[in-house]
């Protein structure tokens, strides 16, 4: 058991070197599509996640290859399923997605390496572990290490399938499997989880609703 255990290590250490071969992963706030919203009030937090294999199809498809920038999660030795996407403080009055928190406090620089290195296992990507942190994280929390553990022990909470169900049985899945969850509205949406806490984090039920 000891062997497979270093051998997962050194496994990963080798793959977190593949996930850092390209130099820049910095998000920049001039070419997002939705800008900064710093004074958007935080009522309550969505807690994503995403179903890598289809993601992973989708950017097959679209380049017809996976692209070097992807090869850590989509690449021949993946082994991701529900990933987190991100955890994102939420505007209870929100009528569109630039009435929601971002880029709080503006362009931050590069996270070093050593900070994102341990979350690839959750998030596998350090393009979105930087972006999630500087559109995200960086309107409620303290610093990128206190956003990212929060992810970690959110997603450690669930017990997640290994595939992805049609809609209904994944919602009943999710129920059936996480007590915690059974009195609230998830959404699901495509290959895509969402989870609502308030802000002591319980769980609570997510507004069913679309942006304009």
């Amino acid at each position: 058991m000891k062997t497979f255990k270093l051998a997962t290590t050194a496994l990963f250490a080798l793959s977190s070197v593949v996930a850092f071969a390209n130099v820049d992963y910095d998000a920049h706030m001039a070419t997002d599509p939705f800008g900064q919203n710093s004074t958007a009030p935080v009522d309550y937090y969505m807690l994503t996640l995403s179903y890598s294999p289809s993601f992973c199809e989708h950017v097959r498809e679209k380049y017809g290859e996976i692209p070097e920038n992807q090869q850590y999660q989509c690449g021949p030795n993946s082994h991701f399923k529900w990933v987190v996407h991100g955890l994102w403080p939420q505007n209870a009055h929100a009528e569109q997605i630039k009435d929601q928190p971002r880029f709080c406090q503006g362009d931050l620089p590069p996270l070093p390496e050593s900070v994102l290195e341990p979350y690839l296992q959750y998030s596998p990507g350090k393009a979105l572990l930087q972006g999630e942190w500087e559109k995200h994280g960086a309107c409620a929390f303290r610093t990128p290490q206190d956003y990212f553990n929060m992810e970690k022990v959110l997603y450690k909470q669930l017990v997640l399938p290994n595939d992805k169900p049609n809609k209904r049985r994944l919602i009943a899945f999710l129920k059936e499997h996480n007590p915690q969850l059974r009195d609230v509205f998830i959404k699901v949406n495509h290959s895509e989880i969402s989870i609502c806490y308030d802000k002591k984090w319980n769980p609570m039920s997510c507004e069913n609703r679309q942006y304009r």
